[in-house]
């Protein structure tokens, strides 16, 4: 390679790799082992002409086939006429070993013939695919003569692999090493390669605690979509006078203008539009920036960053005894109780786990905790659905909190499918709605579901009593619960006293007085008096 003296990882690499013990190995490797049988056996094999005894073993295993057509032939001149039809065959299982296979009887479940006629009784093995194996004495015979020969290949090519698993363990510290550079190599070319397949660019290091990326894109995203949507992102940290000087210093007009960027930017807008991608992509910039590789952006200019702090992923197992909102909470401890100025946190809908009030005072009480730092405030970006923070004035935005959404266009005279347009364009200001009933219906809840979510979201932002709201009774059950009052009205309107002892005086309240009261209550039909407005 032209010029290769001014690349230091292919210095790196002539001076680590040592040929001569790489090639020992390789040649220790493709002697013994035989590659074409280990892909047809599904195991490691050993090549024919390493072992004399393997190689033996080896040859009398594959004449098995011929071996056992003549034990087969003998056997059946040894028993009667009338059974040689049902001797199938001789086979040989590993650790089995030697078998006569004898066809079934289907009505007896027993084979056709057990060695009737002859002095040696037949010790039936298993039944399998309409056979009865059976072990006889010349079966015995073979298997001590020739003893399970798979096994005994298996276990010889397993000493002789142990051997040169040896053998190649005596240069373990010249393969570390060389796997270590190579991977090195080969992934340096991969982001070289990819860097140049993908149009990224070299992005600007800083010591500013700044992030200005302009045109930034997804490294994985916009390889699955049709179209990919470039945004920009303006972040700076809390700053000392050391930051202010060198800022000075740069002398880039990007880095004249950080001051006016946020430490902390709050992104809202429905879900499917972006948000997350948009944090992650964020982060992946800042990451391949730190490693030394070119970034998917039109242009990057990255401050110093010691480390990447998120709360994204919630992972939950059987395995651990933590809830999804335990492991949230203690994600966000951590980002809190490590991040400094330098630090990038990402924080994605932190606080749904829980009771959507608690959630929203948790996020505010975040969000406004890390804009409050001062000079040790991180670059924060956060994604949530708490619009209620915003209405309600809980967090405002200033010089240090921005606040985007992710843009979208809605049209509620098209289908269902088509109300809503994702533009996947990061706008500034906070979004008027989550969207989530239209969301609902374009993953298939029913629409019943979704026009009764947004007569409740209605009956909200007009500060309704929801409990109220929601009790409201259907026609049928406020005739069924008229119907039932006034059954207890007119029972309430009974003269209900104990009866005479004395019955004969009061025929009136006799042994069956009370049952005729119910009778009474219960038979009348209140339909007519309820429809004309008794109740």
């Amino acid at each position: 390679m032209v010029g290769h003296e001014q690349i230091s990882i292919v210095q790196k690499v002539l001076d680590i790799i040592n040929p001569l013990h790489i090639r020992e190995v390789g040649r220790l490797i493709t002697e013994t082992i035989d590659f074409e049988q280990s892909a047809e056996r599904e195991r490691t094999a050993v090549k024919h002409g390493v072992d004399a005894s393997l190689d033996e073993l080896k040859r009398s295993y594959d004449g098995m086939e011929h071996f056992l057509t003549e034990v087969v032939t003998k056997l059946r001149e040894q028993i009667p006429e009338w059974a040689r039809r049902y001797v199938q065959n001789c086979s040989f299982i590993p650790q089995l070993g030697f078998l006569t296979v004898v066809s079934l009887n289907p009505e007896t479940g027993e084979g056709n013939y057990g060695g009737e006629g002859l002095q040696e009784a037949w010790e039936r093995m298993f039944v399998a695919e309409e056979n009865v194996y059976y072990k006889n004495r010349q079966m015995k015979e073979m298997d001590e003569q020739f003893g399970d020969s798979y096994c005994m290949i298996i276990d010889r090519e397993v000493e002789i692999l142990h051997d040169l698993a040896v053998k190649i363990l005596e240069h373990e510290e010249s393969i570390v090493a060389t796997s270590d550079v190579l991977g090195e190599l080969d992934s340096l070319l991969a982001l070289a390669l990819g860097s140049n397949l993908y149009n990224w660019v070299m992005p600007n290091m800083t010591e500013a605690n700044v992030i200005h990326i302009e045109g930034g894109r997804h490294p994985l995203q916009e390889l699955v979509v049709p179209s990919f949507i470039t945004n920009d992102c303006h972040l700076a940290g809390g700053t000392d006078e050391v930051d202010k000087d060198l800022r000075n210093e740069a002398g880039s007009s990007v880095t004249d203008n950080s001051t006016d960027f946020p430490s902390a930017f709050i992104l809202t807008g429905p879900n499917h539009s972006g948000k997350s991608v948009y944090l992650k992509q964020v982060a992946l910039i800042v990451y391949l920036a730190h490693i030394g590789c070119y970034v998917p952006a039109e242009y990057a200019q990255i401050g110093i960053t010691d480390r990447i702090l998120t709360r994204i992923a919630t992972r939950e197992s059987v395995s651990r005894n933590e809830s999804a909102f335990s492991i949230d909470l203690r994600q966000v401890a951590f980002a809190m109780n490590f991040a400094t100025r330098r630090s990038l946190v990402l924080v994605d809908e932190f606080g749904k786990g829980t009771k959507s009030s608690d959630g929203a005072a948790l996020v505010t009480a975040l969000l406004g905790h890390f804009s409050t730092l001062g000079p040790n405030r991180p670059k924060v970006l956060a994604a949530t659905h708490f619009h209620e923070i915003f209405e309600n004035r809980f967090l405002q935005e200033g010089p240090h909190l921005g606040f985007g959404h992710m843009d979208i266009q809605v049209d509620y005279d098209v289908p269902v499918e088509d109300q809503i347009t994702y533009l996947y364009r990061l706008v500034a200001g906070r979004s008027i709605s989550s969207f989530g009933s239209r969301c609902a219906a374009l993953n298939g809840i029913d629409e019943a579901v979704v026009n009764r979510a947004e007569e409740i979201i209605l009956l909200q932002a007009n500060n309704e009593d929801l409990e109220v709201a929601c009790a409201k009774l259907s026609d049928s059950e406020t005739r069924n619960l008229a119907k039932a009052e006034l059954d207890v009205r007119r029972f309430l309107a009974e003269d209900i006293t104990a009866p005479s002892r004395d019955h004969s005086k009061s025929k009136s309240k006799g042994p069956n007085h009370y049952h005729d009261i119910l009778n009474r209550v219960l038979s009348d039909d209140p339909e007519d008096e309820i429809m004309t407005g008794i109740f």
